[in-house]
């Protein structure tokens, strides 16, 4: 079950995305291989913080942004308004098959219980064609929570191509990851 942000975090976070926008959302969207026509998924779009930074790479191609939380969806479209191709869905089982070169995930895998985990990560990794790659950024804080993702991606067939530790403005040290989807073998 979820529950719905309450007005004062979405108001903290557009805070936050206004003063610490290039640091936090702008530096891990560069970091995201957008080169070419790329279909990418903002798995926990929230107000579209790091989805922002995304469109102005995004040269072709399309976004699609998921949150379960409708005020989130809300904020999120006030924040990408001035962005054409951009769609929003708030349940991963609208997810097709094989559909998105790159799904990336920033600070919210660890706000997810262990058991809803169990179902979501498989479906990200459905979603995700061959060769593609899933992208994520989480507190070092919660290496309990991390140690589950890592495991979860690696049973569910990802491989782990890059990782590194930065430090994220207001949320400390953190964790981010590259995971590809390997080829099926011949």
């Amino acid at each position: 079950m979820h529950t719905e942000p309450a007005y004062s975090e979405i108001f903290l976070t557009r805070c936050a995305f206004v003063i610490y926008g290039k640091k936090v959302y702008k530096s891990f969207s560069d970091r995201l291989p957008l080169e070419g026509a790329k279909e990418v998924l903002d798995f926990g779009c929230g107000m579209g913080t790091v989805a922002y930074y995304t469109l102005k790479r995004l040269e072709s191609g399309r976004l699609t942004c998921l949150d379960i939380s409708e005020r989130w969806l809300k904020a999120c479209r006030k924040t990408l308004r001035d962005f054409p191709d951009v769609s929003f869905i708030n349940d991963r089982a609208a997810l097709e098959n094989d559909c998105f070169d790159i799904i990336y995930c920033h600070f919210v895998l660890h706000d997810i219980q262990e058991s809803e985990l169990e179902e979501a990560i498989p479906d990200l990794v459905r979603a995700l064609k061959c060769g593609g790659v899933l992208v994520f950024r989480e507190p070092l804080k919660e290496i309990q929570k991390l140690v589950t993702i890592k495991r979860l991606l690696s049973e569910n067939g990802l491989i782990l191509k890059d990782s590194r530790i930065t430090d994220v403005p207001l949320m400390g040290n953190s964790l981010e990851s590259v995971y590809m989807k390997a080829e099926p073998a011949d």
